[in-house]
């Protein structure tokens, strides 16, 4: 089992890879893209997403993101 550090650091590698630059200069990612890439390396994507949100790492707007009704929530890294 990994922990939380390399999990988020997994999480920002998925959101740059997969994501988009917007206007701020920073990342961004729909949620449902980041729930198919991260399906294989992240089990606990939510936990991890949590986890980073509360270190300031992404943002998002909700509490909990959950499929597919959170599909194009935006996940923005704004700690790369």
């Amino acid at each position: 089992m990994l922990n939380t550090a390399t999990e988020i650091q997994q999480l920002k590698d998925a959101i740059k890879e997969h994501g988009t630059v917007d206007g701020n200069g920073n990342y961004s990612v729909s949620y449902g893209i980041l729930f198919d890439k991260t399906a294989n390396i992240l089990e606990a994507l939510n936990g991890t997403l949590r986890a980073a949100k509360r270190q300031k790492k992404v943002a998002f707007d909700a509490e909990l993101l959950m499929m597919p009704r959170d599909k194009d929530v935006q996940v923005v890294l704004i700690d790369a």
